[in-house]
């Protein structure tokens, strides 16, 4: 079962989550749509009942109205694994833009691996992006949070390479692996962003979500959007579509 938040964004039941971790704001989001209370006393609470509201859907899909549609640009980021089929990245992609169908392509897809380090579990998933650009599907590819020995056997083995990549920045830990990141993209004309998404492990993620809303998710993968208007460089919508397990209840 694929669940999808709806854009997070005008719900002042999160607000106060949104500037939090990312684990934070998943679990605030799904529990919002889930139907959950998050202040109710979990040794009491019936989750069976509590967490039952799947088929309620109160968000707004689409694109957001008044902005011309040449002005949105849709970024996408998947939270991947060992576990990831090439059938889940196709899945992610083609889920976002069904929720959207007036947009025919993400702008840019990030992908972000629970092992930074492991240079060939990039060059496994690395193919599966490039056929979805192929295809039409994704305009730009793009690392979040790559390491220079891993994303220089990419650079020298890929068709397409990476458009950009994001670092996790933080004043107080400007490491060596950051400035050599930066230099390295610099070289190769790389864009290089910052971003907060301090995700990385999703079996993690997966024990907090059985904790406080007693539901199960996949470790496969997890998307998160943000769709942006290129002109006021402002964020329109941002949600995050997971796939349930079958046992979840």
């Amino acid at each position: 079962m694929l669940i999808h938040t709806g854009d997070v964004q005008p719900h002042c039941q999160l607000y106060p989550d949104l500037k939090k971790t990312t684990t934070e704001e998943i679990i605030s989001s799904l529990a919002l749509k889930l139907g959950h209370n998050k202040n109710c006393a979990k040794e009491t609470c019936n989750k069976t009942s509590c967490v039952g509201v799947l088929g309620t859907n109160t968000e707004q899909t689409g694109l957001p109205p008044g902005i011309p549609k040449e002005n949105i640009n849709l970024q996408v980021k998947l939270f991947i694994s060992e576990k990831t089929t090439k059938e889940n990245i196709v899945t992610a992609v083609d889920s976002v833009l069904q929720e959207f169908s007036e947009l025919s392509q993400v702008d840019q897809l990030f992908i972000s691996t629970a092992d930074k380090t492991n240079k060939d579990l990039l060059l496994k998933f690395w193919p599966w992006l490039e056929d979805l650009a192929k295809e039409g599907k994704v305009k730009h590819l793009g690392l979040s949070d790559p390491r220079c020995q891993t994303i220089q056997p990419l650079i020298e083995s890929c068709r397409i390479w990476p458009k950009s990549i994001q670092l996790l920045f933080k004043c107080e830990n400007l490491s060596d692996t950051c400035i050599d990141l930066l230099k390295l993209a610099n070289y190769y004309k790389i864009r290089a962003t910052i971003h907060r998404d301090d995700l990385t492990n999703m079996a993690e993620l997966k024990e907090n979500l059985k904790s406080s809303l007693g539901v199960s998710i996949s470790e496969s993968w997890l998307a998160k959007y943000s769709m942006f208007d290129a002109k006021r460089k402002v964020i329109l919508k941002k949600g995050y579509l997971v796939e349930m397990e079958n046992n979840s209840t």
